[in-house]
């Protein structure tokens, strides 16, 4: 292999992880983002509020991008204040049938969220 061909090649390598990691943090995000907005009206809303700080849809949150695993991700689901009681209507007890919400909302985002992942992370766009 001639010099003009290895610096060629570091040169097509460079850009290809050149700006990797803004399209991955930036894929995830927008991959969470998403799955939030589909959760969010699938997600049932009472006629009764007992805690009085609103419906479980108002507190739908996307964290931001974290990298501590190793790997790209965002937490999706239900802020601290009424988060704790979200898994009551969506797996029910003894007085309610569960809805299953979460799961339905996790199929429905599958394709939307794979979508925005190949959109964002298409070399040479």
């Amino acid at each position: 292999m001639s010099v003009e061909g290895e610096a060629e090649l570091l040169l097509a390598v460079d850009n290809l992880t050149k700006g990797y990691d803004r399209r991955a943090r930036k894929a995830v995000k927008e991959g969470g983002q998403v799955f939030a907005d589909i959760l969010k009206p699938n997600t049932p809303v009472s006629n009764e509020d007992k805690t009085g700080k609103g419906p479980l849809a108002e507190h739908v949150t996307v964290t931001g991008v974290s990298v501590q695993t190793g790997g790209y991700e965002v937490q999706v689901g239900y802020d601290n204040v009424k988060g704790r009681i979200a898994h009551f209507p969506n797996a029910g007890t003894s007085k309610q049938d569960p809805q299953h919400f979460i799961e339905k909302s996790q199929q429905e985002a599958r394709g939307p969220v794979l979508e925005v992942f190949v959109k964002n992370l298409k070399v040479g766009d």
